[in-house]
């Protein structure tokens, strides 16, 4: 992931005190996709994808629908709810509360209602709604993943969480997988560089494994992992330096998806040092600024000096 390269490689360089025996610091997943530094900035994916449009209530008497719902950067989990308060020929207004109760500014039929939590329009219909009409919006809760911090996501992440107590790769780091027929006779090693003996291309092995048979009886299959590939493999036999025919191949290796991976973050109560903080690449001073102030609501307290 991009970021501006101002992140130290120690912890120690960053982090200047956190609560004992470690309770400033939580297991937590890191999103599928993500290379994080030591003292990445993070978000927190708490919002899931939100409905598109909003449920009419089955006792509604207008027939009109609501579309373009999208989540602003402080969209909540839970269930917005909209009531008809006032209503007239092809026109109305409605309240607008969300998850927690709290009044947003009222809505009004047909006038694309934006806000920095819920964005949608009130479409008239061949029936007029009367006061008393509800819609809602479900917006369900996210996986939960830590990613680098995201000033334009709409699922929590535009919020900081915390910080990488570690480095992660969660990219996959280009890794591929291979199956195999027909190995034996030399068996194949984590290390080891496999050449395709018709394209004459290669890659490492990472690592191996067998599904059936053994390299003993000339019969192993399975399926290798590799890095630093070059050039694309086929269908043919592969080559390990000077042994050859040391199994078969159907064709080119295949992308590793990235995926999820396990990690530690420093959630609450610790000081750390400004400078030696990782942020995506073009972050402004002001957005740093509003990412220091929702750290320090964790208790975590950004120092200017070392």
């Amino acid at each position: 992931m991009p970021n501006d390269y101002t992140q130290s490689y120690t912890l120690g360089a960053i982090l200047k005190w956190e609560q004992e025996l470690h309770h400033s610091r939580e297991q937590v997943t890191i999103l599928a996709g993500q290379e994080l530094s030591v003292g990445h900035v993070l978000g927190k994916v708490e919002v899931g994808t939100v409905p598109t449009t909003g449920t009419a209530d089955g006792g509604n008497t207008g027939n009109g629908t609501v579309t373009g719902v999208t989540g602003g950067k402080f969209v909540k989990v839970g269930v917005y709810t909209l009531t008809c308060i006032s209503a007239d020929t092809n026109l109305g207004s409605f309240s607008v509360k969300g998850p927690d109760g709290e009044a947003l500014p009222a809505a009004a039929v047909g006038v694309a209602y934006t806000s920095d939590q819920l964005n949608f329009t009130i479409n008239d219909g061949s029936t007029d709604f009367v006061v008393g009409d509800v819609f809602t919006v479900t917006v369900p809760v996210g996986g939960l993943q830590y990613r680098e911090i995201n000033f334009s996501g709409v699922d929590g992440s535009a919020k900081a969480a915390g910080l990488s107590y570690d480095a992660y790769d969660a990219s996959a780091s280009g890794n591929r997988t291979l199956a195999f027929t027909s190995g034996g006779t030399y068996e194949i090693e984590a290390g080891d560089t496999i050449t395709g003996a018709t394209s004459g291309s290669t890659a490492r092995v990472v690592s191996i494994t067998l599904s059936s048979g053994t390299w003993a009886g000339g019969d192993a299959a399975g399926t290798f992992t590799l890095d630093d590939r070059n050039g694309a493999l086929q269908s043919e036999n592969l080559n390990v330096g000077g042994n050859t025919n040391c199994a078969t191949i159907g064709g080119d290796s295949s992308a590793v998806a990235a995926a999820d991976i396990p990690g530690v973050a420093i959630v609450r109560d610790a000081e750390i040092v400004a400078s030696e903080l990782s942020w995506p690449s073009g972050t402004t001073a002001a957005q740093k600024a509003v990412a220091y102030a929702e750290l320090a609501e964790k208790g975590i307290i950004v120092r200017t000096e070392a």
